[in-house]
């Protein structure tokens, strides 16, 4: 039986990737802020005294993060956890006798997706990168690091809505009936379910992958066709219009998102209209929002 650790486990995808784990056998050591965790760990402060004993695992995934914005003080969180507290996973991984990470990356990280460069947050993400990779593949021999940059996650329980409000205000408008003013599409975007990205963590796990890959889901829409396809899947009534006095949504140049899906024989399953479905199914949709998205 496979023992793993996952940092992160209360987030919305380690959430998710602990349930899948434990649906297939593999035993779990949650490890995050929570006080309910096996190993407490903040990757905002400096770590402390880890346990006299802990099981040996298998592979850490690592799926805690900051997401803040680029005033000074955001740069400053997002480079502290998301690169420096890189050095604490290494250091962790090692106490539990450990060389194998899978590490739960951004498309953001990938240079030439932000037409105006990267931000904080994706260049912090790439630093933490990095430093894995250094730990368990420069520095040791025989260890692992893999990396999947997700597009923009989605979720049925409305989790996503703190970083996909335009997400989060579709769905709240849509499941509603309520009349949506939003800006100009400029450009698709690409969302993919949590539930698809944490199949493609384990898979990548159990079948040994290496490096850093770009995830791209086949679909790819923008936030129009995503408020169209949500007030058919919704059918509640309400329109939709464009309001030409907001500045257009930011274009994406997405990168080809196929070579790991070719390498692990695995696509997503969930489409944007399936999503939606789910989240209308499962009676979620009323904790979707913000209603007042600037």
């Amino acid at each position: 039986m496979k023992t793993v650790a996952v940092i992160g486990a209360g987030s919305m995808l380690g959430t998710e990737l602990v349930e899948q784990l434990r649906a297939v056998g593999v035993v779990v050591l949650c490890i995050g802020r929570s006080a309910d965790c096996d190993i407490t760990l903040d990757l905002d402060k400096t770590l402390g005294a880890l346990p006299a004993t802990a099981p040996a695992v298998d592979a850490i995934f690592h799926c805690a993060a900051a997401f803040a914005d680029d005033s000074g003080e955001g740069r400053v969180a997002n480079g502290r956890v998301n690169a420096l507290g890189c050095f604490d996973v290494l250091r962790l991984m090692a106490h539990l006798q450990c060389s194998i990470c899978i590490y739960a990356g951004s498309l953001s990280s990938t240079v030439g997706v932000e037409a105006q460069g990267r931000s904080s947050y994706g260049l912090s993400k790439a630093l933490g990168e990095q430093v894995l990779a250094w730990g368990l593949m420069e520095r040791q021999a025989g260890g692992v690091f893999c990396s999947l940059r997700f597009p923009q996650l989605y979720d049925v329980e409305g989790r996503c809505c703190r970083h996909q409000p335009w997400f989060g205000r579709i769905v709240a408008y849509a499941s509603r009936g309520m009349d949506l003013n939003m800006p100009a599409p400029g450009g698709v975007r690409n969302f993919l379910h949590v539930r698809d990205a944490a199949r493609l963590l384990i898979q990548a796990w159990q079948e040994g992958v290496s490096g850093v890959w770009d995830i791209v889901h086949p679909e790819s829409l923008d936030y129009w066709q995503i408020a169209q396809c949500a007030y058919g899947v919704f059918g509640s009534g309400g329109h939709i219009e464009i309001a030409q006095a907001k500045q257009p949504f930011r274009a994406l140049n997405l990168p080809s998102g196929e070579a790991l899906f070719d390498r692990l024989g695995m696509w997503p399953e969930i489409s944007m209209e399936q999503g939606l479905k789910m989240i209308r199914d499962t009676g979620c949709a009323g904790a979707f929002g913000p209603l007042d998205v600037i």
